[in-house]
């Protein structure tokens, strides 16, 4: 039914992965090494804005990439979808069977996210899953696929862990890019990574979150929001879960016309914010 929405989208996914990429790799850069390199307080500013926004839209990226490799010869969509993963400090392959069993599973025992609504009942709880926990869980990703991995035969259990070896090398090797490239701002660079993986995780809660029971979203979009809280596709999650393979692109105009069919509960909240504070 929504396959046709797609067909000109395909350009602008592109065109955001080049954006983020270049406001990390070329704008973060010129401004770290204006002045010969030497930091400045005002610097260091403009540098976590800039890298925070495109730690939050590389979020969002990542997450789509798990569902569709960007449209292109095959190898170089799947290197696009590692390359944003890795930007993210997240293995793709690891990343994108864990979320697909996510999707597959959403609000049962063998959700691998389930801690993502379980954990966020009350404020104190939600708050402890944003600050401790959050930080951590999102980037390397504790959560328990074992199930599924030892369901596959021996050989795919090797190409997995191949895969997953790869995927490290490749975070590796892309964060030393970054340092190079950012020089002393390094590190003002990945804190700002740590904070947009913070509001991703309070964006995760709202989208998931209802008494410790997995439900679908749909999340009221803010231009601010947008911004900080990743791609518009997040803010459609609830469509998202029931047709995962709707371009981000085009959820916003798949939820007009989307017939709701579902087995879980499906609300809309006004921000991520307000559940935070209030759980609604």
């Amino acid at each position: 039914m929504y396959g046709f929405l797609s067909r000109h989208k395909h350009g602008l996914h592109w065109l955001h992965i080049g954006l983020v990429t270049g406001a990390l790799f070329i704008v973060v850069p010129v401004i770290a090494w204006t002045g010969g390199g030497v930091p400045s307080p005002w610097r260091a500013v403009l540098v976590f804005g800039v890298a925070m926004v495109a730690w939050c839209q590389n979020i969002g990226l990542a997450h789509h990439c798990t569902h569709h490799l960007p449209r292109a010869p095959r190898w170089l969509g799947r290197f696009a979808a590692r390359f944003v993963h890795a930007l993210g400090m997240l293995p793709y392959t690891q990343a994108r069977l864990a979320h697909r069993l996510h999707h597959v599973h959403l609000g049962t025992p063998l959700d691998p996210d389930r801690i993502g609504y379980e954990s966020t009942t009350t404020v104190w709880k939600r708050l402890r899953y944003l600050l401790m926990i959050g930080p951590l869980r999102a980037r390397f990703a504790p959560v328990d696929t074992s199930y599924a991995i030892d369901a596959m035969s021996a050989a795919q259990r090797g190409e997995h862990a191949r895969r997953c070896r790869r995927d490290r090398h490749l975070v590796v090797a892309t964060h030393i890019l970054l340092l190079l490239a950012c020089g002393l701002y390094y590190p003002v660079v990945f804190v700002a990574l740590l904070v947009a993986n913070v509001l991703s995780n309070m964006r995760e809660m709202a989208e998931h979150g209802s008494k410790g029971t997995g439900v679908y979203v749909h999340i009221h979009v803010s231009p601010l929001g947008v911004l900080l809280f990743s791609t518009p596709g997040f803010w459609f999650h609830g469509i998202h879960h029931m047709d995962g393979s709707i371009h981000y692109l085009d959820l916003p105009l798949a939820s007009r016309r989307f017939e709701i069919k579902h087995n879980l509960p499906y609300l809309q909240r006004q921000s991520a914010v307000a559940y935070l504070l209030t759980g609604r």
